[in-house]
């Protein structure tokens, strides 16, 4: 009995130990099988102007960049080295403009078009900036912009064309809600039909959204980055504070699938009640001090970035903070990450923030970043910078 018991624990240890060895090697290899990124600024360009450039969108058939005059208000069209190629004006009353209202939204459409989107329309211009249709929009919020805040995304449908509009694409749903009616109907978009200019409100909050988990509501952080991928007819979402990424079929705008989203530090704060002011101190401190996510990228070969803010204590922000130099901590690269995902899975490693501001996807892994502008001196260029994605 004492020898075969000594042997069945001899056979234990043995297994125990080629257990733990293979285990071991088993994650010494899935460690060595996954790839070193970085993001390593490859070129660079800046942009004569006596105001500042806020450049949109990029498009590959044509090769030039989208862009907007902050004080002059024209429409730009610019080359990849950073040449003014076309200036144009379409503020006013008469044929081809568009009104009193600055664009919140430009970018290229289908065909050739630029979509100028504006509080309550949506103008489709061709290369000559002639209007080729216009559509009306309602909106729960008139919006004074200085600059247009990003593009109007398109998908297609056989002969139709779906544009998704209005100001939620780029603010903060919670300038929307101002009840419990809003907050429960609330949805994420509107979607214009560009043959018969229907418009309807589609995509609610996920079920286990974290906007669904209370009566209340997270001042400023009720926002979202997307992009539609063409070659997957899939539309990608994530919210400011959810912790995964949403993946719909398109054109249906039906829910296909979640991506779960992991972060090294994700410092969140309660969310305050409906109809808080923004000027209380509660609302204030949420939107300065709370984490988000940022930006999500579509990088091509099945890799997304999703850029977001860590979140700070409030003894972090009084020892930063001063009335010579206020402390923005949601712009402090230092306190930005960047998560990659490869074929919807995340890379265990997260990458360091950018500074500066991140603007939208380029071909080949790609990336264009605005730079800071000097506060010390009056420039007559915004300068902008192109970083790829590379293994190591």
């Amino acid at each position: 009995m004492k020898a075969s018991s000594h042997s069945t624990l001899l056979l234990f240890a043995i297994f125990l130990t080629v257990s733990i060895s293979c285990s071991k090697k088993n994650d010494d290899n899935k460690k060595s099988e996954e790839v070193d990124y970085e993001l390593i600024k490859v070129d660079s360009f800046q942009v004569a102007n006596l105001t500042r450039i806020n450049i949109l969108d990029y498009s590959p058939e044509e090769k030039i960049f989208l862009g907007y005059a902050t004080v002059e208000d024209d429409i730009l069209e610019i080359s990849e080295k950073g040449e003014i190629l076309k200036r144009v004006n379409r503020k006013g009353e008469g044929p081809n403009l568009y009104g009193s209202w600055n664009p919140i939204g430009l970018g290229f459409g289908p065909n050739g078009q630029r979509i100028v989107e504006l509080p309550f329309n949506v103008f489709s211009y061709d290369k000559n900036y002639d209007v080729i249709q216009e559509f009306r929009i309602m909106s729960p919020l008139p919006v004074r912009a200085n600059t247009p805040f990003g593009k109007p995304p398109y998908y297609q449908d056989k002969d139709t064309t779906f544009l998704l509009v209005g100001p939620s694409n780029y603010f903060t749903a919670t300038y929307l809600i101002h009840n419990k009616e809003g907050k429960d109907t609330l949805q994420n978009f509107y979607k214009l039909n560009m043959q018969t200019s229907a418009v309807n409100s589609v995509i609610p909050y996920s079920k286990n959204s974290i906007y669904n988990s209370t009566e209340h509501i997270f001042p400023e952080l009720m926002g979202k980055s997307f992009f539609i991928d063409h070659e997957k007819n899939e539309l990608a979402v994530v919210q400011n504070l959810d912790t995964e990424i949403l993946i719909y079929d398109l054109p249906e705008l039906s829910f296909n699938r979640s991506i779960p989203i992991t972060h090294s530090e994700f410092t969140t704060y309660a969310p305050l009640p409906i109809g808080t002011p923004f000027s209380d101190e509660k609302a204030i401190a949420l939107n300065r001090l709370s984490a988000r996510n940022q930006k999500l990228f579509n990088m091509g070969d099945n890799i997304y970035l999703l850029q977001y803010f860590t979140g700070i204590s409030q003894a972090e922000f009084d020892s930063r903070n001063s009335e010579e130099d206020p402390y923005v901590g949601q712009f402090d690269e230092n306190e930005q990450r960047v998560v990659i995902f490869k074929e919807e899975k995340q890379h265990s490693k997260e990458l360091k923030g950018i500074k500066g501001s991140l603007k939208f996807t380029l071909p080949n892994n790609k990336l264009l970043v605005q730079e800071p502008e000097n506060s010390d001196i009056e420039e007559e260029f915004t300068r902008f910078s192109i970083y790829q994605l590379q293994t190591k």
